[in-house]
């Protein structure tokens, strides 16, 4: 039912469910294959029938062996279909396709354990239809062990890729892959570090003014986080923001302006953006693709 399966080549997955969003996951994937210089594995997981399901269908009076046919033919189509998308990005030889029976939150986090890059769409058409995020994108987005990228078409007008800057160790890997994509996409970062002020209020957030006594501190510690990122990546322009008030609500609004939102998934200052339902909401709410770090 699968054609390689094997992603130790380095290989970026993503995740095909036929529909008009997930084929844009599909062209996107594929683009940022062409970036890397990676081959594209295409991946359909076909979710087996649970047994209240084949209670039902012998009721019926469907066999349960052409239902099982009737999904894999429907595979067949999607596969072929997000491939024909791919390969107009990306020569024939370098894209791959997999079709396997299981919960495709499992296939796409065992694929993650291998992969460089996990893509996956904002929304499907199937049992789930309009939950993909909190079910299968979500899964992945939280549990996999490499980036996630979280796709949906992205602003008219960009202004390069946004950052949301967690000050912590644990933070650099987000550091380093968004200047990996604006050096990639010849674009320009903007990086926010947002100080968390329950103060100003749950859905409310501004620019620091200069005249703040925390924005030279928080300037410079921002400065000393990026240092080995702009030694590495000289030909990125960056621009630095402060603001102050809820990060979700901060890295949201400014998505709508830029090609690509990077954020971070491990444990540092900033956990209310890093743990948990945060980061899965900010993916959720963005008005562009995020790439989320783990």
């Amino acid at each position: 039912m699968s054609t390689n399966t094997d992603t130790r080549t380095g290989a970026i997955v993503v995740g095909v469910d036929g529909s008009p969003l997930g084929e844009h996951a599909v062209l996107w994937a594929a683009e940022e294959a062409r970036l890397q210089n990676r081959s594209l594995l295409l991946v359909h997981a076909i979710e087996p029938i649970s047994a209240n399901q084949l209670a039902w269908l012998s009721s019926a009076g469907i066999p349960p062996h052409q239902v099982n046919r009737e999904a894999q033919d429907v595979a067949a189509r999607v596969i072929e279909r997000a491939r024909t998308l791919a390969d107009d990005r990306r020569p024939a030889e370098r894209v791959e396709t997999e079709i396997r029976l299981g919960d495709p939150r499992r296939v796409l986090l065992d694929h993650a354990e291998r992969a460089p890059l996990v893509v996956v769409g904002t929304r499907g058409h199937g049992r789930v239809a309009g939950l993909l995020l909190g079910s299968v994108s979500g899964a992945v987005l939280r549990h996999a062990t490499c980036p996630v990228a979280v796709v949906r078409p992205g602003p008219a007008e960009s202004r390069g890729v946004l950052l949301g800057v967690d000050l912590s160790l644990a933070g650099l890997p987000a550091v380093e892959a968004a200047f990996g994509q604006a050096s990639q996409r010849r674009l320009p970062l903007t990086v926010v570090h947002c100080l968390w002020d329950t103060l100003i209020g749950r859905d409310a957030w501004a620019h620091l003014d200069p005249s703040d006594p925390d924005a030279d501190e928080a300037r410079r510690l921002v400065a000393e986080t990026l240092a080995g990122a702009q030694e590495k990546y000289p030909d990125v322009a960056v621009r630095v923001e402060i603001t102050r008030g809820a990060i979700e609500d901060c890295l949201v609004d400014l998505s709508q302006r830029h090609e690509l939102l990077v954020i971070g998934r491990s444990a540092g200052r900033l956990r209310h953006l890093t743990w948990g339902a945060h980061a899965t909401t900010i993916a959720e709410h963005a008005h562009s693709p995020v790439l989320v770090v783990p």
